[in-house]
């Protein structure tokens, strides 16, 4: 089964016609537009907080058009990750912000679970240790969630 459009809705570029292909081009983009939905100014100039729906479909249309688990791990971290630097960044936000990095923390840990072999590769692991410690001063119980989380894979995996 191949990508259900040609192209990309959101940055043009060709998508893989092969499920479980890496699409290194349309990862960038991925990684790009989630960076930039989290760093969005307004007119001003002012940083403004993500619109998670918006900013997370990169995530999902990655995964859609490629199949590739390791890539979207990346993403699914990459979001988490940014969500998080806004945050150090700017100043705790609100619930509904949290809850939407929370949710996709949920989805990363459910996706890696499921393809344990994954962990090591993209520097996963480190990744995850970083974001325990940049979420650590984060308020909403956001930062112990976090913890929790990076806790339960180590655990399930087995790892220190």
């Amino acid at each position: 089964m191949g990508a259900p459009f040609s192209f990309c809705p959101w940055c043009g570029q060709r998508l893989s016609s092969v499920a479980g292909r890496r699409d290194e081009v349309l990862l960038e983009n991925c990684r790009q537009g989630i960076e930039e939905g989290f760093f969005a100014e307004n007119e001003w100039g002012i940083p403004q907080p993500s619109t998670m729906l918006v900013t997370a479909r990169f995530v999902a249309n990655y995964r859609q058009a490629t199949g590739d688990w390791l890539g979207t791990l990346d993403l699914m971290l990459a979001f988490v990750e940014a969500g998080t630097r806004f945050t150090n960044q700017f100043g705790d936000i609100d619930d509904p912000f949290y809850e939407g990095l929370e949710s996709m923390l949920d989805d990363f840990r459910e996706l890696l679970l499921a393809h344990p072999e994954l962990y090591k590769q993209a520097g996963l692991d480190r990744r995850l240790a970083k974001l325990v410690r940049d979420a650590s001063w984060i308020g909403w119980g956001y930062g112990d969630y976090v913890a929790e989380q990076a806790a339960e894979i180590r655990q399930r995996l087995k790892m220190e």
